[in-house]
């Protein structure tokens, strides 16, 4: 195991509706936080699978509290409410990628890993989050097929580990409503719709959604549409008004607006800013 003393952060850009492989790792790295570097809260809305190293994490999901000792693996939906943060005692060392791909909603659940996020004795996964930061570092031409070689083993360990837990997938009608959300995210939503994908009223639906995300269901579409947003941005040359429609918007300046109020900056700066070209009218 590769000992570190400090955090670094790694991106790669893959285009998720052309790549030929089942995953996307859009970023990854190595981090080291104490109990005064606080919490961690914010929604990217992607999975992140976190393998402590050394001390304890303080993990909050479902309204509960776990601990993530050394060896142990985290599990985390960020599209939902969490937070994840160092305990008490010595600086928590860990390494940790974010990922999306085909399966993993549902994996997650089914796995029962709301309920639990932190999979113990798996230290032995350590050799595959450093070749997924390697290939994140050393951005290769082959780094996407070395990534979902990673992905895939750390996903197969584990289901072995959590087999037992299986659990029967559709029984909640708000993760019903996210899993149609992400699959049509360029569809004409609204809440009725939405209301009758999970069978309830439109302010149970409301209700129920925001207590298990922390924000409304159109906030939550909105929020999903701009962080792929950013990563056509990034990862392709489409035009503005190509990346508006597979985003869900039928008018490209009501997308800049809604670009510019989540990013701080046009789609277009923001395009020149993530890929260092030179700057220009935005």
């Amino acid at each position: 195991m590769r000992v570190f003393d400090r955090s670094e952060v790694f991106f790669h850009a893959t285009d998720p509706l052309a790549s030929l492989w089942p995953y996307t790792v859009p970023v990854g790295g190595q981090t080291i936080v104490t109990h005064q570097d606080g919490m961690v809260r914010q929604s990217y809305h992607e999975h992140v699978f976190i393998l402590t190293l050394s001390g304890a994490g303080r993990i909050e999901v479902g309204g509960k509290v776990f601990k993530a000792g050394p060896d142990s693996l985290v599990w985390l939906d960020t599209s939902q409410k969490y937070g994840h943060g160092a305990g008490h005692g010595a600086p928590w060392t860990y390494l940790w990628f974010a990922m999306a791909g085909h399966g993993l909603d549902r994996l997650y659940e089914q796995l029962a890993l709301l309920d639990d996020p932190v999979i113990e004795d798996l230290g032995s996964l350590c050799g595959c989050f450093e070749a997924v930061i390697t290939a994140l570092r050393a951005q290769a031409p082959d780094a996407d097929a070395r990534l979902n070689a990673q992905v895939a083993a750390v996903v197969a360990a584990l289901y072995s580990k959590r087999a037992d837990t299986w659990a029967a997938v559709g029984d909640d009608p708000i993760n019903e409503v996210m899993r149609q959300l992400r699959r049509s995210i360029d569809g004409h939503w609204e809440i009725e719709a939405m209301a009758g994908i999970a069978g309830l009223s439109s302010s149970q639906l409301f209700r129920r959604f925001k207590a298990a995300t922390g924000t409304t269901p159109i906030s939550w579409l909105r929020q999903e549409r701009m962080m792929l947003a950013e990563h056509l941005l990034t990862a392709t040359t489409s035009q503005i008004a190509g990346v508006a429609a597979r985003c869900g918007y039928s008018d490209p300046y009501h997308f800049s607006r809604d670009f510019k109020r989540h990013s701080g900056v046009s789609p277009r700066r923001f395009r020149q800013i993530s890929r260092n070209e030179p700057t220009g009218s935005s």
